[in-house]
């Protein structure tokens, strides 16, 4: 097991934090459509996007992977297909779930929980799937 060098975790923690300014753009754009609830789930996911970003380049947690190189690319392109995907999605659901899926992913990455990596990305992927097919 290797931990994560210094610049794959800054990369990952401006992933995270870019991911939480796309969530917030999401947000002000449809922002008369989102209930109460969905406004301070939203402000949850940004929140703890940027909590994870801080832990990471606070090495308040340390992940480690067998290939940590491999895995951190994953984790960036899983960032930014969620990042990406917000700009096309129109339905807030789905916008709601790649928020979600989002944050458990930075949690998984966190604990260095492999399988957890590996069903949030696949997730993210079928729920982008959703959203092409509408």
């Amino acid at each position: 097991m290797e931990d994560l060098p210094p610049d794959q975790i800054n990369s990952i923690a401006t992933g995270y934090r870019s991911l939480a300014r796309s969530l917030n753009e999401f947000q002000m754009t449809y922002w008369p459509n989102f209930s109460v609830e969905q406004h301070l789930d939203l402000n949850a996911y940004q929140s703890s996007l940027l909590n994870r970003a801080q832990d990471l380049q606070g090495m308040a947690v340390r992940p480690a992977f067998t290939n940590a190189h491999d895995m951190a690319i994953r984790i960036r392109q899983a960032t930014e297909l969620a990042k990406s995907s917000l700009k096309k999605i129109r339905n807030l659901t789905l916008a709601l779930n790649v928020g979600a899926i989002a944050v458990a992913l930075a949690s998984y990455v966190a604990r260095a929980d492999l399988r957890g990596i590996q069903l949030a990305i696949q997730e993210l992927g079928e729920l982008v799937k959703m959203e092409e097919g509408e």
